[in-house]
Parts: structure tokens; sequence; C-alpha cells
């Protein structure tokens, strides 16, 4: 389970691209490397980027038939006024689950570095300073 953990840690720490991937990889070793309840200020935000994975999952599901319509051409089918209606509907969607709410990335992966470091699944080499 350890090489497992220490495989997810370093692709979370390379990962660039995908703020989707991050966040699931960010709520999956926290559960796999807190063995009790992260400080309030931690637990908050865990408790944030799992609602808004949650919520990002939700909107693409709503955005999928749209995409889908689109790619076969059938957007033709729907009316002006229904299209219209659709679009505002996702775009409605789209700013509630752009709404900002606090999770800070960093702070968290630098937790998960510091858990995984005290069960020795990963070592952090120590900076000179001189």
């Amino acid at each position: 389970m350890d090489s497992l953990i220490k495989e997810n840690l370093e692709s979370l720490l390379q990962e660039t691209s995908n703020t989707k991937r991050l966040g699931r990889r960010i709520i999956s070793l926290a559960g796999f490397l807190s063995h009790s309840e992260p400080p309030e200020h931690l637990q908050e935000q865990l408790n944030n980027l799992s609602r808004l994975l949650i919520q990002q999952d939700a909107f693409d599901a709503l955005l999928e038939p749209v995409t889908l319509m689109s790619r076969a051409g059938q957007t033709h089918t729907l009316d002006a006024h229904a299209m219209r209606a659709m679009l505002a509907s996702l775009e409605e969607a789209r700013k509630q689950i752009a709404t900002p709410e606090d999770i800070n990335y960093a702070q968290l992966i630098s937790w998960l570095v510091s858990l995984a470091v005290a069960r020795k699944i990963i070592r952090v080499k120590a900076t000179d300073k001189g």
C-alpha cells in the first residue's frame, strides 16, 4: 500500500493539466494517509474540494448531451428559444460551480507530503542554507 501511496503522491506533485484529477488525488491520498481527523481548516478545504468535484461531475453530465448533439449536427432540431434557454441554464450552472470556495491546493499538498514523510513513505531532502 505504501508504494501505491508513494506513486500517487509523486503523480500528484507532477500534475499540471487537470484540476479534477488533482482534486481526486488529494481526496484519495487524504483518505489513505490521515489516520485521524485533519485539522479543522484542512477538513473544511477537503469538504469544499469534495463538493466541487461532485458539482463538476454533475455539470459534465449536463453538458454531455449538448456536446453529443453538437458533434452529431443535431442542434438544428431545437428551436432558437429552446437553445437559448438550455445554454442559459448551462451558464447558470457553470457560474454556481465557479463560485470560489476556500481550497488551498498548496496547503493540502504540503499536509499530505508531511503525513507521508511522517509515515516514512517518502523522504524529503533538507535544503542547504548557506
